[in-house]
Order: C-alpha cells, then sequence, then structure tokens
C-alpha cells in the first residue's frame, strides 16, 4: 500500500467525522474570502474566524462595512454554495459579523 496524499487523508477523516468536515469547510471559507468579495473588498476586510455558523469579518472603514453589510446575502450565498458531493441543503455560515477594524472604534 503507498502514501496516501494529504487531501485524500482529509476527506477520509471528514467522511469518518462530519464536524471535522465542517471544520474545515469553515477554514475555507476564511481562505476564500478574498475569492469571494473579489480583490477591491478584500484589501479593506478581512476574514477572521467562524463560531457557530457566523464568520465575522473586520473591515477598516464605516463605508466598506455598509457595503458589505448591502452584499451580505449576496456573500452568504456564494459562501455557501456546495462543492461536487457535498450535501446540497447544508448552510456552514449562517451569519456573517461585520467589525470595524479601527483601533476604538465601536462595531
Amino acid at each position: 500500500m503507498g502514501f496516501l496524499k494529504l487531501t485524500e487523508i482529509l476527506a477520509r477523516l471528514q467522511k469518518q467525522y462530519p464536524p471535522l468536515g465542517n471544520r474545515v469547510k469553515e477554514a475555507k471559507s476564511l481562505i476564500q474570502w478574498e475569492e469571494i468579495v473579489g480583490p477591491n473588498i478584500a484589501k479593506h476586510s478581512k476574514a477572521i474566524r467562524v463560531e457557530n455558523g457566523i464568520l465575522r469579518v473586520e473591515v477598516d472603514h464605516p463605508i466598506w462595512k455598509s457595503e458589505l453589510h448591502h452584499r451580505k446575502h449576496q456573500i452568504l450565498e456564494r459562501l455557501n454554495t456546495p462543492v461536487i458531493g457535498a450535501a446540497a441543503n447544508q448552510i456552514l455560515i449562517r451569519d456573517i459579523f461585520f467589525a470595524d477594524s479601527r483601533p476604538g472604534a465601536r462595531s
């Protein structure tokens, strides 16, 4: 028996332990932030973490925070688009919380 690729190992683990699979998918949503919102918006925002289905995003200016708030449903749809072989009805990210990242700013 030969060695398995890391992606193959992760795929097997995700099937055996569904909570681990969800955590991997959550991590992917952080990594894919720029791809989902585009490079211009990504320059002014950063996906920080996912907790209980809520993605926390830091934004560097209130105007960008407002822009992202208006695009929230579109972003959620793209984040939850199933990959091939995934459950079509699985909603991983339920909401997005946009926080002002400037020191002393109130969110």
